[in-house]
């Protein structure tokens, strides 16, 4: 294999030989100021997903290892996220039917699932499957699911009971539980959620969710929080992983695999989104399909070592370029600090609250809850803050599975709907100029007499042909002056369908009945084709199809003789 080669599939190989002690020392501080928030975050979206908290570490230790061998952004950190964790809960409980056993297996199981379908994606050049989820339903999906993973926290901050059902079910079984919380908890929980978001506020650098992870051990010491019914994580596994195979029935594969999708199809919107980001900031580019091949082998690794499903997160990756991160040496540093916590410290965090979990869990997907990103797309009043509010609510009542497939539903119905629907329009002549434009927007522009000019405003297509065809045919009969020609600009339709071909097809013979001449201009390359290859340029003649709205109406002004035999054969 070439060196080009090599370094396409392997990135690392390109940029470790030009790093420089100086980036070195720049990407160590950034990799460890990086393990301070990921231990305790990894292990708060552990409990999320309901596997133990060392499966988050064996994750957050394999993505961002091979992550770095294999992926072209320079500062993602591909660990545990909130929102697959929550996806990954979704996708297992069901399956496991109260087997903790098999609750374990099947989420390694999982992450490899969605490792290859990653990798297949990638291999397939589908880097650009993350845009099939339009970006306000996406953000309406991720707002509910931060609202849903807030909630779910609740016990763990209050000393409740846990509760079941979808959001608006588990706020209420909180409402009607308020009489059982432990004063004491509520007491952690509040001061931990206030102490991230005010260091957040005033040393946006120190690693907030790790001083809570030590204050709250302290403090259950010093307190004797445990004595007061305020739980703690426990005994935790600790020592490095092993390499093993998840054994999943073959009864639970295509389940397995089937809900690994759509994890799959968030995270890669999530993590291209991520890596474009910091990409652009400083100033290079990153490859999605090699992005998708190194997050199926990140996920891989991540399974094999028995962890859970990982990928691009914004706050880690925001938190590592915060950190000075020049390049994926960080996330190596990161992973290197993740081994040595779960060799030697793990024994140190048995008496962390949980309290104090769930409040990193809160502070950690608080982000996500965008609230000025939807009045933004209120103030623009262009539909979509239905979108994302639709989504929103999808994920709230129907859960974060049903949900995800209800609002890629959604965005694809909401495309259907634009293209099926686009809005036409009748163009005339800027005075003075040979500019063709919309004359409703132009009000001042001149309609060339006895000539309708009309421009479809997308491509056309099965959904849209008999509308299209409705409408013009609607606008010959409103004419105000007898019609001699039907001008079609295609201009904003570079490709048509078969239903299309026979719609216009169907106008042709129409329009000649009326003693009304079509013409065609500005056609696209892959139509004229369609056109030549269907007779349809034979039929109409291959001098009315024009390569610029100008040309067709100059000939049609030219052909005045043309225009008397009209006018004679209409009286």
């Amino acid at each position: 294999m070439s060196r080009r080669a090599t370094s396409r599939f392997i990135p690392i190989s390109d940029w470790l030989p030009h790093s420089t002690p100086k980036t070195i020392r720049a990407d160590v501080i950034a990799g460890i100021a990086l393990a301070g928030l990921l231990v305790p975050e990894a292990m708060a979206y552990a409990g999320i997903a309901g596997v133990p908290p060392q499966m988050g570490l064996y994750a957050a230790m394999a993505g961002m290892f091979v992550y770095a061998l294999f992926g072209t952004s320079r500062q993602l950190a591909v660990t545990p996220t909130s929102s697959s964790a929550a996806m990954l809960a979704a996708l297992v409980a069901p399956i496991a039917v109260g087997d903790s056993t098999r609750y374990v297996v099947l989420a390694s199981g999982a992450a490899i699932a969605a490792g290859i379908i990653f990798l297949a994606g990638g291999l397939l050049k589908l880097g650009a499957v993350s845009e099939f989820i339009s970006k306000p339903v996406l953000k309406g999906f991720v707002f509910g699911l931060a609202l849903t993973i807030m909630v779910k926290q609740t016990h763990k901050l209050t000393g409740i009971s846990s509760g079941q059902g979808n959001f608006f079910q588990l706020v209420w079984h909180v409402i009607t539980s308020v009489k059982e919380a432990n004063l004491w908890a509520c007491v952690v929980g509040a001061t931990a959620i206030a102490v991230m978001f005010l260091l957040g506020a005033l040393a946006p650098r120190v690693p907030s969710a790790l001083v809570v992870l030590v204050l709250g051990v302290l403090f259950v010491s010093w307190l004797g929080l445990k004595q007061r019914d305020v739980e703690v994580v426990g005994t935790i596994q600790a020592g490095m992983p092993s390499l093993s195979i998840p054994r999943i029935g073959e009864d639970q594969v295509a389940d397995v695999f089937v809900g690994a999708i759509g994890i799959a199809l968030v995270l890669t919107a999530e993590s291209l989104a991520a890596g474009r980001t910091f990409a652009a900031k400083h100033k290079y580019e990153v490859n999605p399909n090699q992005e998708l091949c190194a997050m199926g082998a990140a996920n891989i690794a991540s399974g094999l070592f028995g962890g859970i499903i990982v990928g691009g997160g914004m706050s880690g990756t925001a938190a590592n370029d915060s950190g000075g991160a020049r390049t994926q040496l960080s996330t190596i540093t990161s992973s290197l600090f993740v081994c040595l916590t779960l060799a030697y410290l793990l024994p140190l965090i048995r008496n962390l609250p949980e309290a104090a979990l769930g409040a990193i869990v809160i502070h950690a997907v608080a982000h996500l809850a965008d609230v000025d990103t939807l009045r933004y797309y209120a103030k623009l009043r262009s539909g979509s803050i239905w979108g994302a509010l639709i989504a929103l609510f999808g994920v709230l009542q129907m859960g974060i599975l049903k949900g995800l497939i209800f609002a890629v539903a959604l965005t694809l119905v909401g495309v259907m709907g634009k293209l099926s629907a686009p809005q036409d329009s009748v163009l005339g002549r800027l005075a003075g100029s040979g500019n063709f434009v919309d004359i409703d927007r132009h009000p001042g522009a001149e309609q060339i007499p006895h000539l309708l000019i009309f421009r479809p405003n997308g491509m056309l297509f099965f959904a849209n042909a008999n509308r299209v065809r409705n409408h013009l045919r609607d606008l010959t009969k409103q004419s105000d002056t007898p019609l001699h020609a039907v001008l079609i600009n295609l201009e904003a339709s570079p490709e048509i369908d078969v239903t299309s071909l026979e719609m216009v097809e169907q106008m042709r013979g129409e329009l000649e009945e009326s003693n009304i001449v079509l013409y065609f201009a500005r056609v696209a390359d892959r139509v004229r084709d369609l056109f030549d290859r269907s007779g349809f340029t034979e039929r109409i003649g291959s001098h009315r199809i024009f390569p610029g709205v100008d040309l067709a109406v100059n000939a049609f002004l030219k052909d005045g003789a043309h225009a008397e035999k009209l006018d004679q054969a209409r009286t």
